[in-house]
């Protein structure tokens, strides 16, 4: 069974193109320079051009990646900060937007001191 990463970025104001472009760039390469063989899914953005009918307007990004189901434990944690990363560099750049990221049934919330995405654990 595969698990996916799922992250979604909403802001009062619109996504601009070249803020899509630079999106789509980032994305890419991430994909292009992926470290740890073969590539199981890419950073996936859904479609820019496909509002889904009661979508949330003020969402600007929105996308998934399915992380590998057969990788070692070890292997498997660092494909995941590898997509927590570009969802860093992705942070960013879209200045003002809020970030729901999960991975499944677990939160990450975005740190200002470590400045990245953190498992939201509580006890």
């Amino acid at each position: 069974m595969s698990v996916s990463l799922y992250y979604t970025a909403r802001r009062a104001t619109p996504i601009t193109l070249q803020e899509q472009n630079n999106c789509d760039e980032i994305a890419k390469r991430y994909d292009e320079q992926y470290p740890f063989g073969e590539l199981y899914e890419g950073f996936c953005i859904y479609d820019w051009d496909m509002p889904e009918e009661g979508k949330d307007e003020n969402i600007i990004l929105d996308g998934a990646t399915k992380l590998p189901p057969d990788a070692d434990t070890e292997l498997w944690m660092n494909i995941l900060g590898w997509w927590l990363e570009c969802l860093t560099e992705l942070a960013d750049m879209l200045i003002g937007a809020q970030w729901n990221v999960h991975l499944d049934d677990m939160d990450f919330k975005w740190s200002e001191e470590k400045h990245c995405f953190l498992p939201d654990i509580t006890i």
